[in-house]
């Protein structure tokens, strides 16, 4: 929490970067709060039993939205489960924590009927996994489980096994029957075969219990224990090869026979030179460089999404880095990364040492939290799952739910305890927490309110910027930047309608607030694109063309490798030295007419060609400097565009170049072909013959 407050010192974006605090901040309530409540085993399972509910609430609604009963908004596209996270890899990795959290449930109950129900919930987690497509989850699936059966009391390491394999075996055949008839069947139809693996896991887990029961009795032959253990053995095995054989992408042929074609497709494409790999090392070579200009307290919570274009040598879109080290140590510097390694080393540290002190009603419990909690960490260096406030939430819930356990299971601190402690400073204790937890609700609660106020407020202006209310529409914006003066686009939004206002009124100070907003808005978030699109925009309508083309800039500088944005640069140059031609100021309207010149042959070799428009933009300058034979060579490449309105104009200006040139005939046959799309195109021509050259 202090490394992302001290990061607001040089935050980039001060609104996304309060945010991000703002997250931290809920986060170190919930591990507090999961740290207090477990006591006991029993707490400690408690806390298991509701993440490992609402896990299973996840998948289900995935699968509901993959048969089409239940529509719920990006749960399921193009063949994939995303289900309420809307990320394939980090609803993968969300389920397979999940998934170990429910296998350490049914190894510790005793009763058939939870044994059974965890049995489904781990059915249809395995079956949502498998949806998910997710490479990086199907690898660190049987990690996760292998590390958390070789972690828990050797009494319950074959309990764990059979309960496994159960599921699992069941899972991979209900997945393959499911998703081969998704394409075609949906509804309940397509829910039976569900229902039908459900019954198969049922019937697996009742026959394992009933059969634990019986081998039990001292009347069973050693022999039949061990016909049973053999015949046990090799479910385990063919399961096992199963899995790992479509996670390997080995024996194509035979596991096709059990597993969705689709998953062993997706799983031969597993390889560290997949285009996917190569961009993630290429983000983290990105996000190196930003640390070394913010290394202390970094560029604040969203400051990758700000920066990221502006370091990087192509172009590509990730609002987050794929690396969650890298990401902290980019919004909080290395003062962020290092407590963000502490805390990692820190839970390893308290595991092992909780091992010296084993208590083994605790163990299985212990282990469901932890493996998946590491399992999450691991996957979290390669994707961006703990930038998605759930995930973040659940880690540092087991985080705290572990921190109880270990310190109710370690003897020096269960020594301590509270015996011999005077009253007095127990209570003294207890009202220092209180006052301690209510600050940091009022901390979170209050700014976040103000934000959610400022949303609704801006929602209402935007619906609002019609003609006949732009004066409700600014009463909202004004309200919205009083409750968060840190978001660009209240601002942006708001110097848009004061533009507005100035030149469709006298009001004297429109223009002077027009431009106010829009600095401060390029101010609150010099990186935002969409900002400096509407500030292009402001100071367009209010012929503020100097600020227009510094806005221009800023916007090839957030971003240097999309097209478009040189063509406003060089339409905001163009037209600020028109405007300054016009005033007389000839010399200062020859530096912008030589910089638009110059901008194809000066363009990045990342961003490609120059664009027709770029080349009209060029050859409008150099007919402005009266080099016509430049001019003519850039306009004739703009005239072979696509876009009709563009190759007209194009054309128009051509036959006019034609014509300064001497060339009459080519003018007269480039103005016929131009006729039917432009009535009045010879109007348009004889304004441009009437041009003042600037020499």
């Amino acid at each position: 929490v202090l490394s992302y407050a001290l990061s607001l010192i040089n935050a980039v974006h001060m609104r996304a970067a309060i945010g991000e605090l703002l997250k931290t901040i809920a986060c170190f309530m919930v591990y507090w709060m999961a740290s207090r409540a477990v006591r006991t085993e029993k707490s400690l399972r408690y806390l298991l039993v509701v993440v490992y509910t609402a896990g299973v609430g996840v998948a289900v609604i995935g699968l509901l939205a993959a048969t089409g009963i239940f529509n719920f908004p990006g749960a399921y596209e193009k063949g994939i489960i995303m289900s309420t996270l809307q990320y394939k890899n980090a609803l993968a990795i969300y389920l397979a924590a999940m998934n170990v959290i429910g296998l350490g449930l049914s190894v510790k109950s005793e009763r058939i009927i939870p044994k059974v129900l965890y049995a489904m919930g781990n059915l249809l987690l395995v079956v949502v996994i498998l949806g998910t497509q997710s490479r990086g989850g199907w690898i660190l699936y049987p990690l996760a489980m292998a590390g958390f059966i070789a972690m828990i009391p050797r009494q319950y390491l074959w309990r764990a096994g059979y309960h496994l394999v159960i599921f699992l075996g069941c899972g991979l055949v209900t997945a393959r029957v499911f998703y081969d008839h998704l394409p075609d069947t949906q509804g309940v139809t397509l829910a039976i075969y569900l229902l039908y693996g459900i019954a198969a896991v049922i019937a697996g887990q009742v026959l394992y219990h009933f059969a634990g029961i019986w081998l039990n009795r001292d009347s069973v032959p050693d022999r039949t224990r061990r016909w049973a253990a053999v015949g046990g053995l090799a479910y385990l095995a063919v399961v096992l090869l199963v899995y790992l054989a479509y996670a390997s992408s080995a024996f194509p042929v035979f596991v096709a026979e059990f597993v969705p074609g689709q998953v062993i497709t997706r799983s031969q494409a597993i390889s560290r030179v997949e285009p996917s790999f190569v961009q993630r090392m290429e983000m983290d070579q990105d996000a190196l460089r930003i640390v070394q200009d913010y290394p202390l307290t970094g560029a604040g919570g969203g400051g990758w999404n700000a920066l990221y274009h502006s370091y990087a040598r192509k172009l590509y879109w990730s609002s987050e880095t794929h690396n969650n080290f890298l990401q902290t140590w980019v919004e909080a510097g290395t003062v962020g990364f290092l407590a963000l390694a502490g805390l990692w080393i820190g839970l390893v540290t308290t595991l092992i040492k909780s091992r010296k002190h084993k208590k083994e009603q605790w163990e299985v419990e212990l282990w469901s939290a932890a493996v998946p909690a590491l399992a999450i960490g691991v996957h979290s260096a390669f994707d961006f799952d703990l930038s998605l406030p759930a995930i973040s939430l659940l880690l540092f819930a087991l985080f705290g739910g572990i921190r109880g356990a270990v310190r109710e299971t370690t003897p020096a601190e269960t020594a301590k305890g509270d015996h011999g402690v005077p009253v007095e400073r127990i209570t003294r204790r207890m009202i220092l927490v209180a006052l301690a937890g209510t600050l940091a609700v009022l901390v979170l609660f209050y700014p976040t309110a103000r934000f959610y106020q400022a949303g609704t407020a801006g929602a209402e202006g935007a619906k609002a910027v019609t003609p006949d209310t732009l004066f409700q529409a600014r009463q909202h914006y004004e309200k919205a930047i009083r409750l968060d003066p840190y978001t660009a686009s209240y601002k942006g939004d708001l110097a848009q309608i004061w533009a507005a206002e100035a030149i469709t009124s006298k009001y004297y100070l429109a223009r002077t607030n027009a431009i106010k907003y829009a600095e401060e808005a390029a101010d609150a978030e010099p990186y935002n694109i969409q900002v400096r699109g509407t500030l292009i925009n402001v100071y367009g309508l209010l012929q503020e063309y100097e600020r227009m083309e510094r806005e221009a800039s800023a916007l090839v500088e957030a971003n240097p490798f999309i097209i478009a944005h040189y063509e406003v640069l060089a339409r905001a140059r163009l037209e600020a030295g028109v405007h300054y031609a016009n005033q007389g100021d000839l010399k200062q309207a020859r530096t912008y007419m030589q910089k638009v010149l110059h901008m194809p042959s000066e363009l990045p070799e990342a961003v490609g060609e120059p664009t027709p428009a770029l080349y009209l933009s060029a050859g409008q300058a150099a007919y402005y400097l009266g080099r016509y034979t430049q001019a003519r060579d850039f306009l004739d490449l703009a005239s072979q565009g696509s876009n009709k309105e563009l190759k007209v104009e194009a054309t128009v200006w051509l036959a006019a170049t034609c014509e300064r040139l001497g060339d009459s005939v080519q003018a007269r046959d480039l103005l016929n072909r131009t006729r039917s799309e432009r009535p009045r195109v010879a109007e348009a021509y004889q304004k441009l013959l009437a041009l003042p050259i600037l020499k």
